[in-house]
This record gives structure tokens, C-alpha cells and sequence, in this order.
């Protein structure tokens, strides 16, 4: 059903990778999904942009990306545009990008029921090389509803909830419907199943590499839930909340 639609998105959806060093050593990096929205300019989620993914902490470095169909080639470098971190979203640019296929945003809150796609790079790593270990992955699901949260900072925004648990580092992936139009971006799920006890942030690269897959088998474990541990939702931003952060910044879509 979403064949046509997964070769369409395809194009226009980028593996990412943030990086940051101090003395000249990797010290800490972040990867996930990104997608064109218009020429040169990508949409992700505002806290792969920061470091260990804290809104509140630096932004990273250096980010370099590839598209899906390139996967093998040099990665490309991005320049960090803009973000809002209450919506979760962040702007990218390519200065010289190899291909300007975007994806097209759908202007419309969808209907309950609706069925959905999504696709990109969860449970994507960086090898010990230095390189990206990358799997493009569909997903899919129904929108159950369309919400309010309130944040702890009083605000409120809008979301769209999905019925499935999805991999973890699912956070950034463009949703779209069988047509092929983005309805939003992944950035963050609910479910009861247990969740480990925060661990700190390990010192060294090797470390964290451990502690990344060690998260990722725990995720996989996650998505076989028990009898009683069955609540499990995702959350999109609205591609109606991109386009007018998009249009606010310049952006043409």
C-alpha cells in the first residue's frame, strides 16, 4: 500500500550525523533523520541538534548528511539554520546540494483513522571508523487522535498521536499518508512498558558507542510488550507547525 509513497519520500530523506570535539577528539555526537523541505533546506527535530540531545545545552559543531539513495557516498556538510525548540523543530542548510527533491507538506489536519507511513534512520549508530551505520526503515500505524500538551513552561502545542510503539531513534522521521504527503515529524513517544534507570553520560566515545547499543537492544525488547504493558503512543509535530516556522524564516514551500 505504501510502496509508491516509501520511492517518493525516499528521495528526499537524509541520514544525520552532529559532532562535536574537544582537543581534537570526538566528545560526544548524536545521528538521525532528516528531510528536504525545500530546495537546500531540511527539517529535523531541535534536539538532535544539541548536545546528549538537551535543548538547553550547545548546539553541535559540525553536521554532515546524506540522502538515502547516496548512502556510500561522501556525506555532505549542513549548516545549522534555525529551530524552535517548544515545536521541536530545526532548519538545515545545504550550501550546494546534490539533488533539490523535497517532500510536499500536507497543508490539512489529517482525519482520525488515517492511515500512515513513516520513514528513515532509527536505530542508527556511528561505527568505530567514524562512519555511519544507517538502515532505512518504514514504519507504520493509524492516527488515533489530534492533541493538546501543555508544556512545563505553560505553553501548549498541538500533536498528532499514532497507535504504535516505533524503534527507538524514530524521533525525527517524516509521517506521511499513502499519497506521499508529509502530515509531520516524529519526535517523542509514551508507553508504559518500563523504562530503564537513567544512566550518566559516559566520558569516553567508546563508551557511549556501548551505551547507544545497549539503549537499542533495550528498545527491541520493548516492542515484544507483555499481557499488561500495552500503551504505547507516538507523537508528531504537525506539518502545519513547519510550514509556518518555514514561511516565518523565509522559506518558500
Amino acid at each position: 500500500m505504501f510502496q509508491h509513497a516509501c520511492s517518493t519520500i525516499r528521495e528526499a530523506v537524509y541520514g544525520i550525523k552532529c559532532l562535536t570535539t574537544i582537543g581534537g577528539k570526538e566528545a560526544d555526537f548524536s545521528t538521525g533523520t532528516g528531510f528536504m523541505i525545500a530546495p537546500g533546506v531540511l527539517a529535523t527535530a531541535a534536539h538532535v541538534m544539541h548536545l546528549e540531545g538537551d535543548v538547553n545545552k550547545s548546539l553541535h559543531q559540525s553536521i554532515e548528511v546524506i540522502r538515502a539513495p547516496d548512502i556510500g557516498q561522501v556525506t555532505e556538510r549542513a549548516q545549522f539554520m534555525t529551530e524552535d525548540v517548544d515545536k521541536d523543530v530545526a532548519f538545515l542548510r545545504l550550501e550546494k546540494p546534490r539533488s533539490n527533491r523535497s517532500i510536499v507538506l500536507e497543508p490539512n489536519i489529517l482525519n482520525i483513522g488515517t492511515s500512515c507511513g513513516s520513514l528513515g534512520f532509527p536505530l542508527s549508530f556511528i561505527n568505530p571508523q567514524g562512519g555511519f551505520n544507517l538502515v532505512l526503515r518504514f514504519q507504520g500505524a493509524f492516527i488515533s487522535c489530534f492533541n493538546l500538551e501543555t508544556l512545563p513552561s505553560g505553553k501548549t502545542i498541538e500533536h498528532y498521536e499514532t497507535d504504535s510503539l516505533m524503534y527507538s531513534g524514530s524521533s525525527r522521521c517524516p509521517g506521511f499518508t499513502v499519497a506521499g504527503r508529509v502530515f509531520g515529524m516524529h519526535n517523542k513517544a509514551r508507553t508504559n512498558i518500563p523504562q530503564a534507570i537513567p544512566q550518566q553520560m559516559p566520558k569516553s566515545l567508546k563508551e557511549r558507542r556501548q551505551q547507544m547499543r545497549g539503549q537499542q537492544q533495550q528498545a527491541a525488547k520493548a516492542l515484544q510488550p507483555s499481557q499488561t504493558d500495552r500503551f504505547a503512543i507516538s507523537l508528531w509535530v504537525p506539518s502545519t507547525h513547519i510550514v509556518t516556522l518555514a514561511r516565518a524564516n523565509g522559506i518558500s514551500i
